[in-house]
């Protein structure tokens, strides 16, 4: 699937690749070379149709799981995009039975839906995202890449095409370029910011399924580039850093919780969002992230959503940062090891070997660039809420990210968080 939306500035980028290899036998397969076996837009689903909340909050709950177990507290920063890795993890799903399909579900929180109402809300999400204003930049690609010679069964390829609009290509694994065919079409779909993602493609690899997500959005109100000066940051280690940071003040939709304050800068078209969650002095990154689970991220975004505004004096760091993941270990440790362990896994409903199937990789990269005019890039309850107000003295509220702080980057529609992110150091 292709998402297209008009001109913009704040730019995220993210790819996730899934690649299932089986443990012996198949570098004997061979082919004919490039086939296009289909390329579709989801056909289960229109614009019309009602989104599910379910599904946003499994894939949002999902990033936040994703963020805590990948945050290795080393400080560095940490980018991951919820819906891409959700979306590649569903595709490969699609193939999984047994154990290993139970524990995908519960990992991807879409055990209470079951596969076929996910893989509907997955093509009405789509479908809606499709049909956002033209003052934003949105595009979500698809895409697997199998080998030449085994014989994948249609219904695991008829979801994947249908309801997530996936290009389907049959490659000879022995002859043809297949990192370069999937890295060309990353550099693609990605605007040149992601130009690869596969290293090496092994001789047992069977199968690539491949999400990209694009995102290029200018503020409804962009920062005074004069207002944008170095300034102490200080890292979750005590030691300090200059950053740019970019300032201003203006009226801005504003909450506090028991754990963080949180504020939003919109894009124009009012299509997302760049959601700025500082956590309290003293609170650990894992329980202010912890915070946004359940209901607390739909209680903590209804409420800025729900109020006019409050004068807010902002310093928002620039950033321009790019993560590059191997997501086998936080996702088994999520729950799912099944699928990555060649005894275990079953992904019987994907093909019939002599051999088994398993996921070799998970592989997730991210870049982000925010700054003056807007942002570019390719991914516990809250309680204690109330609305923004006036400091004492009619002062406005300080709200200076000068020390680790989270964001999100939300498709306001829905609520779907396309890009969830911790920065520890701003300069990197």
């Amino acid at each position: 699937m292709r998402i297209r939306i008009g001109p913009t500035i704040v730019v995220c980028l993210a790819s996730a690749v899934v690649a299932l290899v089986a443990v012996s036998g198949c570098a004997r397969l061979g082919g004919d070379g490039v086939t296009l076996v289909a390329s579709a837009r989801p056909k289960k689903a229109d614009a019309g149709t009602p989104r599910s909340e379910r599904l946003v909050a499994a894939i949002n709950d999902f990033g936040v799981d994703l963020l805590m177990a990948t945050s290795d507290g080393a400080g560095e920063n940490v980018v991951v995009s919820p819906a891409s890795v959700h979306a590649a993890l569903s595709m490969t799903a699609n193939g999984a039975a047994g154990e290993t399909a139970a524990e995908m579900h519960r990992v991807l929180r879409i055990e209470s839906m079951g596969t076929t109402a996910s893989n509907a809300d997955w093509a009405s999400l789509l479908a809606q995202l499709d049909s956002r204003s033209s003052k934003q930049v949105l595009e979500v690609a698809n895409g697997l890449w199998a080998r030449d010679g085994v014989e994948f069964k249609e219904p695991f390829l008829a979801a994947d095409r249908d309801f997530f609009g996936a290009q389907v290509t049959t490659l000879d694994f022995e002859k043809d370029d297949v990192k370069g065919e999937i890295n060309r079409w990353v550099k693609k779909e990605t605007h040149g910011m992601i130009g690869r993602v596969v290293e090496e493609v092994p001789a047992e690899s069977i199968l690539y399924l491949v999400n990209a997500v694009y995102f290029l959005g200018e503020w409804v109100e962009p920062f005074e580039s004069e207002s944008t000066y170095d300034a102490p940051f200080t890292r979750a280690d005590g030691s300090q850093v200059d950053a740019a940071m970019m300032h201003s003040t203006r009226w801005m939709p504003y909450a506090r919780t028991d754990v963080l304050q949180a504020t939003k800068l919109p894009y124009q078209g009012d299509d997302s969002a760049y959601y700025i969650l500082l956590p309290d002095e003293g609170v650990q990154f894992g329980d202010a992230a912890a915070s946004l689970q359940g209901t607390g991220f739909s209680e903590l975004r209804r409420t800025l959503m729900s109020q006019d505004g409050t004068e807010v004096a902002l310093g928002l760091p620039k950033l321009d940062t790019e993560c590059l993941t191997e997501l086998a270990e936080p996702l088994s440790a999520l729950g799912m090891p099944h699928a990555f362990d060649d005894a275990e896994a079953d992904f019987t409903g994907m093909a019939d070997l002599d051999v088994p199937i398993y996921i070799g990789s998970v592989l997730h990269k991210t870049k982000v660039k925010v700054d003056e005019k807007g942002t570019e890039a390719a991914a516990v309850t809250v309680s204690a809420m109330m609305t923004g107000s006036a400091a004492p003295g009619n002062e406005p509220i300080q709200f200076v990210c000068d020390r680790p702080y989270l964001f999100a980057i939300v498709d306001e529609g829905s609520g779907a968080m396309l890009f969830l992110g911790a920065v520890n150091d701003p300069t990197k």
